[in-house]
């Protein structure tokens, strides 16, 4: 019996998801790399294109999404590098896509 209850609230809890957050916009945002002090990025503003819920379009958080350069491969010694994406809800606001991929990073 539990284990029909189970399935039922997990059915349930996915078509409300699906209605809910189901339908998804491809938005783009432009940001600043960001890169630790000392570094600079050529170009310094890359295009980051999302996929985002409905419900999200207008939301304060697509303000919180970052491109960055990871400090490891810094260390490594790589001229260029690849911009990763941070996004505050990823299963909401999805990346897709970096333009351009790859920076070259060059100390101050």
């Amino acid at each position: 019996m539990l284990k029909y209850l189970l399935i039922s609230f997990i059915l349930g809890l996915s078509i409300w998801l699906a209605v809910n957050f189901g339908e998804r916009f491809p938005l783009t945002v432009i940001r600043f790399v960001e890169v630790k002090k000392g570094y600079r990025t050529e170009p310094e503003l890359v295009e980051i294109t999302l996929l985002v819920s409905r419900r999200l379009l207008e939301s304060p958080l697509l303000e919180r999404v970052k491109a960055y350069i990871d400090e490891e491969e810094l260390k490594r010694g790589k001229k260029e590098i690849r911009v990763k994406v941070y996004t505050p809800l990823p299963f909401l606001i999805e990346p897709t896509a970096v333009n351009p991929p790859f920076v070259r990073v060059k100390s101050e």
